[in-house]
């Protein structure tokens, strides 16, 4: 069944992105698994209609990412809302953010995201770098200059749900990384502003907002 699954993402990414993008992709991932010392590559998928299955988002999108936001939000926090393996929090760390948090509500992805922070070859002395077995509706954000980071974890009532946690929560300067964003419409005009939006070709990969 993973056969298949992996067969038409690679098409799917080869329509949407184009071949040659979807190749670069592809190399990258061995390659920076190797680099940061981590397994984050595999599937896993989700028998829920609320929270979607894992798949680790490309490392080149995260580069890109990252390069738009570092300039303005080095200083802050870093959570990634349904982190899975952890692979964007590695990537975070490696390019500046020194607190930064992974919760997911999958107990064996925490333990996996958990065993490649001890297999993690680039983490610096001065990051906290914690994974947490959490409901993202249910857990307390706190009032600090935060990077949420989310790749569609969940349907659009739990991410609306979700948003307005975090509004409720923080006073502080907001951003969010929203990564395979099939539900923007849960980010309204009227509480959050777009910074950027990355595209490949035919594909949205990301937006990124701004907490108004």
């Amino acid at each position: 069944m993973k056969v298949f699954l992996y067969i038409y993402y690679f098409f799917r990414s080869a329509f949407l992105r184009g071949f040659a993008n979807t190749i670069r992709l592809i190399r990258a991932e061995a390659q920076n698994e190797k680099k940061y010392g981590i397994t984050t590559s595999s599937i896993k998928k989700s028998n829920s209609t609320e929270f979607f299955h894992y798949q680790g988002a490309g490392y080149l999108i995260l580069f890109k990412v990252f390069e738009k936001i570092i300039p303005h939000t080095k200083t802050f926090n870093f959570m990634d809302i349904g982190c899975g393996k952890g692979r964007p929090v590695f990537v975070a760390e490696s390019l500046g953010f020194e607190n930064l948090k992974g919760i997911d509500l999958d107990e064996e992805l925490i333990a996996i995201s958990n065993s490649n922070l001890k297999n993690y070859l680039l983490k610096r002395k001065t990051s906290d770098i914690q994974f947490i077995k959490a409901n993202a509706l249910d857990f307390n954000y706190e009032n600090k200059p935060t990077v949420y980071f989310l790749f569609n974890p969940f349907n659009e009532e739990v991410l609306k749900k979700v948003l307005q946690r975090i509004i409720n929560s923080t006073t502080a300067e907001t951003w969010f990384v929203y990564m395979n964003p099939k539900y923007k419409d849960a980010f309204t005009k009227e509480k959050f502003e777009v910074v950027e939006e990355l595209k490949t070709k035919r594909y949205l990969e990301a937006v990124i907002y701004r907490l108004k």
